[in-house]
């Protein structure tokens, strides 16, 4: 009887397991499939696939298609496919790259970029210079920091005139050459030799290393020639063309060349992108010659480079993408040291008290804070300063009328989005350091290091993938948050892209809510969609850069 009843309780224990894995197949697939029909809802609506001729997708069905699935069957046998992919994606990241550089060229004048690019390369010649001459690190280090800033900033010296020899000196090389030079050079020559110049020097001195002092040279000398060809082409503008050779052309056959010179098994591999390439390059070209219409997709340059208007057919979305762009930056560069530099307190130096429980609860639960929260305390915080603003103080003899930053500024609403996800970064970074082993802490003790020398050396280089996912995460909720920029940026909508972090802003989230309440239905599927998609976009570059850099530290310890 014992037996029969262990039977029956076993046959049951696995109907329940085979039910409950059949559970979450089925829920997992239909989360998939609605995931992917809104998906494709928006690309339709963005793309407008079936407004095209139907010759267009038999040309590329012929040219691209076909051949693509060909080779990519054929590699799959092989187990080459995976790097065909990653060698594909090089030249499209490479893509990405060029825009995000053309919309910082918008933000910054291209006068402004070579002034401080001119300021920054002097801290970068002397800790060169340093190098090869042998210094030690510290005097290195010193002087790097001396020279820069006397470069960047000038030098505090009352009662001297700008005019002569010494105002370089006073004002810092970006001002001087901002206010004094007048004969600034174009487009092409600023970037050719703020971009060009020091990724040909970059891609020489790396030849340099893995070959001979001559391959290093051919190589600069390449990639010059290269930068220079652009002049003799008329498709597009030079400095346009120079960007693309920087961003696309130089690093794809950087990684081309790597992989063909340290994998000979696994040069099929590069089948799979040449395919894909020329299939594409052909397919424009039979649409060319043949005068084929393809689909009426919203999403086009035009739509990338204008701002937004009453009508759908002339909207834009440039300047809620150039907001966005820089509320990430002032977001990653605020919210990112401040998390980890509180998570390696917490966890390396901070004494287990009630105190630091305390505030490790006050963490917990703000990471669960409804956003809109946040909004309100950017907009009380950082605008109003907590009811201050407006307020005098008597301070030295002096009386100081107290302001908060300016309302709808990119630095206001970058500060209140660091604010929400300031807790997710700091629990994710808690999390990635203490599952270093506590062996290697003690190691590093006993060989004589001290705390900081282990926490930089140990901890941190093992905990930075951690690190990452934690922030691409963060960072990935940063971008489609809404509630805290309507507190902050709504009241001040401005239809221009910014040119600094104190001018005033917009964003993609609060740009694409707008559409959604225009009475036009053209706004509210197909301009609204197209936002969806760049949004979208803009997000896995994000992510893709940080998954990068969390692959290169893995990459590292192994």
């Amino acid at each position: 009887m014992a037996t029969d009843h262990a039977d029956n309780t076993a046959t049951v224990s696995r109907t329940r397991g085979i039910v409950f894995r059949y559970v979450l197949l089925v829920a997992t697939l239909s989360a998939l499939a609605s995931l992917g029909l809104l998906l494709a809802n928006v690309a339709v609506d963005a793309f407008a696939p079936f407004s095209a001729d139907p010759s267009w997708y038999l040309v590329y069905l012929c040219t691209l298609v076909l051949p693509t699935l060909l080779v990519g069957w054929v590699l799959r046998r092989h187990e080459l496919l995976v790097g065909g992919i990653e060698a594909l994606f090089v030249p499209i990241g490479g893509l990405f790259g060029a825009g995000a550089l053309f919309l910082l060229f918008e933000v910054l004048p291209f006068n402004v970029w070579f002034a401080w690019a001119v300021g920054i390369a002097v801290p970068l010649a002397i800790w060169l210079l340093s190098s090869v001459a042998g210094t030690s690190g510290r005097l290195r280090a010193g002087l790097t920091l001396i020279f820069g800033g006397v470069s960047l900033f000038g030098l505090p010296l009352v009662d001297v005139s700008t005019t002569g020899v010494l105002g370089p000196l006073v004002m810092g090389l970006p001002a001087y050459i901002q206010l004094k030079v007048y004969s600034i050079p174009n487009y092409y020559l600023t970037y050719l030799l703020t971009l060009a110049l020091p990724v040909a020097l970059l891609v020489g001195h790396q030849i340099r290393k893995r070959e001979s002092f001559n391959a290093g040279l051919a190589a600069t000398g390449l990639v010059a020639i290269a930068s220079l060809s652009v002049l003799f082409q008329t498709v597009v503008y030079t400095y346009v063309a120079l960007v693309l050779v920087v961003t696309v052309l130089v690093p794809a056959a950087w990684y081309w060349y790597t992989q063909w010179r340290d994998r000979p098994d696994d040069r099929l591999q590069f089948a799979f992108p040449a395919t894909v390439l020329i299939g594409a390059g052909l397919g424009r070209l039979a649409i060319w010659a043949l005068s084929i219409s393809g689909p009426n997709s919203w999403v086009d340059l035009q739509f990338l480079q204008d701002a937004p208007t009453r009508y759908a057919e002339s909207a834009g979305l440039n300047p809620a993408l150039v907001g966005s762009l820089l509320l990430m930056v002032v977001v990653i560069a605020t919210a990112f040291p401040l998390g980890v530099g509180a998570a390696v307190y917490l966890e390396e130096y901070a004494p287990d008290n009630g105190f630091t429980r305390l505030i490790q609860l006050n963490i917990s639960n703000l990471a669960g804070v409804p956003s809109v929260v946040y909004g309100l305390l950017g907009l009380g915080l950082f605008i109003n300063l907590g009811g201050m603003s407006g307020e005098t103080i008597s301070l030295f003899g002096r009386t100081i009328t107290l302001s908060g930053m300016p309302t709808g500024s990119v630095l206001v609403g970058g500060l209140a989005i660091s604010l929400l996800i300031l807790p997710i970064v700091i629990i994710s970074s808690q999390e990635a350091i203490r599952s270093v082993p506590d062996s290697l802490r003690q190691a590093s003790f006993g060989m004589g290091a001290t705390r900081w020398q282990t926490v930089k050396h140990v901890v941190l280089p093992r905990s930075i993938p951690g690190i990452l996912t934690g922030t691409i995460l963060a960072v990935g909720r940063a971008v489609g948050e809404t509630a805290p920029l309507i507190m902050v940026l709504a009241a001040s909508y401005s239809s221009s892209p910014p040119g600094g972090l104190l001018d005033k802003a917009t964003a993609l989230p609060l740009q694409v809510y707008s559409w959604a309440f225009e009475p036009d239905p053209a706004f509210r599927h197909g301009v609204l969609a197209a936002g969806v998609v760049v949004m979208i976009v803009v997000l896995l570059v994000i992510n893709s850069i940080a998954i990068i850099v969390r692959n290169k530290y893995e990459a590292r310890q192994q």
